[in-house]
């Protein structure tokens, strides 16, 4: 019962999901359908009328066969013109729906939490709804419409032909029941098939992503690693299609025999009809009319009971898109949008951490005063906490325990969008943009400006203008051969991406490896220009790299998840710790 009352749900989600993408052509469809249902019973029925006139025709008898060969000319007319009103308005519909759909889709999960992204069973939903959310809701759209045209075709048949043979519709109806049993029997095999591969499945697509990607390209030919990947997905793909085949196989003979179930019940009702002609109780072109209705019959009951089977296959289908797209906000914006025009007071207050579903906490009770317009360089070994911190600043997650206060205000309680306005971020896991143009991939940090000038003075900042002037379409370059454009490589990429952080000029900036892929003068020429333009903005910057961090203002060193030293690098020096034994074995690197 519970399974059904949730079928029937997500059918009228699903349909309120369709009306609401495209309203007016949802109802418009409606309608030509329902008329469109009832025509063919219309035409047939001038049919078998036509039939019996001209049979009286030729037995010398008053006929009035032109006026039924008018009507009948008259509904078929009718009817193909409703067909082809209504196929030229289902096409307009489903390559709208699916565009609303993309849409729909893009909106919902682009606002997903970034946690929302690092959670397992969140990125296995996305995996499976991502592939096929755009054809199963038009074609769960699609069943639900068909079967309500059958159970109209079978309503009006009902009150047609059966009230004087309404065990004509039980045997038709038996006939039926094989297929149902079987077809949901294999409904619940190829749901469990598809539940069971779609986690063993993606690592595979992943594999032929990389195959097809520029960036596995070389390692993979080099190594001659490509044929292994690739008979490695494929021996996946192959076993999951193996698997289908022969369910399929299976399902197709013992569909045979459940056929002959309907066969009989078909043969049988037309015996009784048949009885009725030899009695004199039916007219030849009645017989043909009963004859249609029959065997349209049978097709009925056979359509409604494969509809609904589709339509609870798709239904397993559409609830991960269900799930997905109601999957709820994780951190919750506030309300206030003000008071961040300069650099503000920062002060992680007795602050604990866990991430989600894990017992280990990264930080206990951690406090941290960053003052405002303050440069401070955060160091420590992998998995000390530093990316986490700089996380919680960001509110990807919130603290466990503890507060996060900016000018002395929860940051729970400023208004998400206005305080990304104010930060800018740029982690050593940077995204690139091939598809953009140079000035959109700088822009990006800050959309609602597009200032060629200050994109311009923003490249020069990064050490970027020097490779990036001889574009041949200057900052309007596509930043991709693929386009006809440019392929800088990775150094020069992270140059591009630390001009993002000089265009968005926030009150804050935050840094996590940012040159790690640069070359030593550039990267001290690029921070020196950070540092002097830091007058009234605050930096935070993460690195492993001493010759970027030993201009801070002020250094925390983190150690598993505890601040152990802090100060400038003299006084850290001098301290004689972590600190210094770390910069003494980078130091001793560089002079190997």
């Amino acid at each position: 019962m519970d399974k059904t009352k949730k079928t029937i749900g997500t059918i009228f989600w699903t349909l309120n999901l369709v009306k609401s993408l495209s309203p007016r052509l949802f109802f418009a469809l409606i309608f030509i359908q329902v008329i469109s249902t009832l025509l063919p019973l219309w035409e047939q029925k001038n049919l078998s009328t036509l039939i019996d006139q001209l049979n009286n025709f030729i037995q010398n008898k008053y006929s009035a066969w032109i006026t039924a060969f008018s009507l009948f000319i008259i509904s078929r007319l009718i009817k193909i013109i409703s067909y082809g009103f209504w196929h030229y308005l289902s096409r307009i519909e489903d390559i709208r729906l699916r565009n609303e759909l993309h849409k729909f889709y893009i909106n919902h999960t682009s606002a997903f939490d970034y946690q929302h992204y690092e959670n397992k069973e969140v990125a296995s939903l996305i995996a499976k709804v991502r592939e096929e959310y755009d054809w199963r809701i038009p074609q769960v759209y699609n069943n639900i419409t068909d079967l309500i045209t059958q159970i109209i075709n079978l309503i009006a048949v009902v009150f047609i032909f059966f009230p004087s043979r309404w065990y004509l519709l039980v045997i038709l109806f038996i006939g039926e029941i094989p297929n149902l049993i079987v077809n949901q029997k294999f409904q619940k095999i190829n749901w469990n098939i598809f539940n069971k591969h779609s986690e063993i499945n993606r690592p595979s697509w992943d594999s032929l992503y990389q195959l097809s990607d520029k960036k596995f390209v070389a390692e993979l030919k080099t190594n001659q690693a490509t044929s292994w990947l690739k008979d490695k997905a494929f021996a996946v793909f192959n076993n999951f299609t193996n698997v289908r085949v022969n369910t399929r196989k299976n399902q197709f003979f013992i569909n045979q025999l459940s056929n002959l179930f309907s066969i009989s019940a078909g043969v049988i009702t037309m015996y009784f009809i048949i009885q009725e002609i030899i009695n004199g109780q039916t007219t030849i072109g009645m017989f043909s009319f009963y004859f249609s209705i029959i065997r349209n019959t049978g097709d009925y009951f056979g359509s409604i009971f494969s509809q609904f089977v589709n339509i609870g296959e798709q239904v397993l289908h559409i609830n991960n898109f269900r799930q997905l797209i109601d999957t709820k906000p994780i951190i919750v914006s506030g309300k206030i949008k003000t008071g961040l025009t300069q650099s503000p007071l920062i002060e992680f207050k007795n602050l604990s951490f866990k991430y989600p579903n894990t017992d280990k906490y990264i930080f206990k009770n951690l406090n941290l005063t960053i003052k405002p317009s303050e440069e401070i360089a955060i160091v420590g070994q992998n998995g000390a906490g530093k990316s986490t911190l700089i996380k919680l600043l960001c509110r990807f997650y919130d603290p466990s325990e503890g507060q996060i206060l900016i000018n002395g205000i929860d940051l729970k309680d400023y208004d998400l969008n206005y305080w990304y306005q104010n930060i800018g971020l740029l982690t050593q896991e940077f995204n690139t943009y091939p598809n953009l143009t140079l000035k959109e991939n700088v822009t990006i940090s800050h959309p609602q400006t597009q200032s060629n000038k200050k994109v311009i003075e923003s490249l020069k900042m990064a050490e970027a203008y020097e490779f990036v002037k001889k574009y041949k379409n200057g900052i309007d370059t596509m930043m991709s051969q693929r386009y006809d454009g440019e392929e800088p490589s990775w150094g020069q990429w992270q140059k591009i991406a630390i001009a993002r952080i000089f265009y968005k000029d926030s009150p804050i900036m935050i840094l996590d490896e940012p040159t790690a892929s640069i070359d030593a003068i550039a990267e001290s020429k690029i921070f020196s220009r950070l540092f002097q333009q830091s007058t009234n903005k605050t930096i935070i910057t993460v690195s492993h790299r001493f010759s970027t961090v030993r201009n801070a203002q002020r250094i925390i060193v983190i150690d598993q998840g505890k601040i152990v030293e802090q100060g400038s690098h003299e006084e850290l020096i001098t301290l004689n710790g972590l600190y210094t034994k770390s910069f003494n074995l980078q130091a001793k690197g560089y002079q190997k």
